[in-house]
């Protein structure tokens, strides 16, 4: 036989048994409650990680603000000449100035002086010996003449050094100055010290701008401080820094700066406090949450509680309410004579103090009480006597009710054990079949009592159903209810078997009966 144990009561849900509609109305609930709740999720999730990326934006905004001056005086300084007078050997004190303050320029046109070409060479300026690289500037030259521009950057196609170098060539009334910033060179760090002389505040250097989506890129040592051009990586994964796009470095070239490493930490350790300060509002707001969703499905299941349990309460008065009726028919039709009268009046006084003790015992139930209250012994004779109360019930409808009781007592609230054992005994008369056998004896320190029937029997899932209010069992593919009543009384018993700490075990299988086994302290 298949066996189900509960002595622990479980969530009741009213109704006649939910329709298709209304299982799919739950399912679909059940559905968006769960979606609901991983969006709640995720937006908790993500909302201190969100914070910190905005913070991290007004964070580069702000720095950007605050050294736009500095990005200004860089590209001023890439863009503009000093004066310079007429070149006669290349190695005039007014040269080596020019070229100490211009540690970029590579090479000058002079436009008045027969176009004469000098290149650069180290703290001085030379004639061209290689023809190559002077064929190239004289190139640009005559291009950015023809641009008719003070500033002229050389394409891709004219450029073999296009996106490693970058390149613009100056004109002036009577110069024209070819300047190109290798990054990570002596030459562009030397550039950026008279740039941002004398207070330096940031560190700076040119990054193309599809470097900034590279995830590739190495860390240089020319880009570590003290140095103040910085390589690519740091510019593209430093926190505290910015990259403004500009033309005056050619196509696809971008001015960045970002902090020194102590303004750096001092960033990221602004930016994990706001990270946590987020992270704990966020976790707070989550439990406040999950604190109202319990509270709420607390208070719901109190009252859909409460409910059952008055539905429960007023069908466990059905059997007695039937009982003391039957016992009234007798006497108002003068069935008895005067002694069994006076003896039926004496067990109507019984059967109304047992009604007041019911009602007691559920209103006890639904306030959440302990147990119901001074136990005593549960002897034979008193099952005998509970027994022969439904003895007339059983005699109406030609049914056997055999005991096999045991000379041992248990001790349990005779008023609640009373109540349990009507119920067990009216659903053996109810929805079982042949005959009922009431039948006790001891386990070691536990009193067992148990109810049988020679009924059909129950599948599995049916035993499991047992004592959820309003479930009804049926038979697949037939109209009606397969029997009667709506399942009120075993819910009750199992809630009390809960209170009081009784064991509660519900035995079937089809064509084998229905057996209930209630386990209460032996005396």
């Amino acid at each position: 036989m298949y066996r189900h144990r509960t002595s622990r009561y479980r969530a009741l849900h009213p109704g006649m048994g939910p329709s298709r509609w209304q299982r799919l109305q739950q399912r679909s609930g059940i559905v968006l409650l769960a979606l609901a709740g991983l969006v709640t999720a995720a937006m908790l999730i993500a909302a201190p990680r969100l914070y910190r990326l905005d913070q991290l934006d007004k964070g580069r905004n702000t720095f950007m603000e605050s050294h736009w001056v500095d990005f200004e005086a860089v590209e001023r300084h890439w863009k503009t000449l000093p004066i310079l007078q007429s070149v006669r050997t290349g190695d005039e004190a007014d040269v080596r100035r020019f070229l100490a303050d211009q540690p970029l320029a590579v090479a000058l046109l002079d436009r008045f002086d027969g176009r004469r070409l000098w290149i650069r060479q180290g703290d001085r300026l030379v004639e061209p010996r290689d023809p190559s690289p002077a064929q190239q500037y004289l190139g640009w030259f005559s291009h950015a003449e023809m641009a008719q521009r003070f500033e002229w950057n050389p394409p891709r196609a004219q450029d073999p050094d296009f996106g490693k170098v970058a390149t613009v060539v100056l004109l002036s009334d009577r110069w024209l100055v070819i300047k190109r910033w290798r990054p990570g060179s002596p030459e562009a760090e030397h550039e950026l010290g008279n740039a941002l002389a004398p207070g330096r505040t940031l560190r700076m250097g040119l990054v193309r701008e599809t470097d900034l989506e590279r995830y590739d890129l190495k860390l240089e040592p020319w880009g570590a401080e003290p140095n103040l051009q910085v390589d690519p990586e740091r510019l593209s994964t430093l926190p505290l820094g910015s990259a403004t796009k500009t033309n005056a470095f050619g196509d696809g070239w971008m001015l960045a700066g970002v902090g020194f490493d102590d303004q750096q930490a001092a960033f990221r350790k602004l930016l994990r406090r706001h990270y946590w300060l987020a992270s704990g509002v966020s976790a707070l707001v989550g439990t406040a949450i999950l604190l109202g969703l319990w509270l709420r499905h607390r208070s719901r299941r109190k009252a859909v509680l409460d409910a059952d349990r008055l539905a429960s309460m007023t069908h466990s008065l059905k059997t007695p309410l039937a009982i003391l009726k039957f016992r009234c028919d007798s006497l108002r039709l003068g069935r008895l004579s005067a002694d069994r009268a006076d003896e039926e009046l004496l067990k109507i006084g019984e059967e109304v103090d047992h009604l007041t003790t019911i009602i007691e015992s559920g209103l006890r139930v639904i306030r959440g009480g302990g147990p119901s209250g001074p136990r005593n012994q549960a002897t034979r004779a008193w099952f005998t006597e509970v027994a022969d109360d439904l003895r007339p019930a059983f005699e109406l409808e030609d049914r056997q009710l055999d005991l096999r009781l045991a000379e041992e007592a248990g001790h349990a609230p005779l008023p609640s054990l009373r109540a349990a054992l009507l119920t067990l005994l009216e659903n053996a008369l109810g929805h079982g079949r042949g005959r009922v056998t009431l039948q006790t004896w001891r386990n070691r320190r536990r009193f067992c009592i148990q109810v049988s029937d020679e009924g059909e029997g129950l599948e599995p899932h049916q035993l499991k159903a047992l004592g959820k209010p309003f479930q009804r069992l049926r038979e697949q593919g037939k109209e009606g209810f397969q029997r009667e009543g709506q399942g009120l009384g075993l819910s009750l018993l199992i809630q009390v078997a809960e209170q009081e700490g009784w064991g509660l075990t519900f035995s079937s299988a089809p064509g084998e009966g229905f057996v209930a086994l209630l386990e209460v302290p032996a005396a």
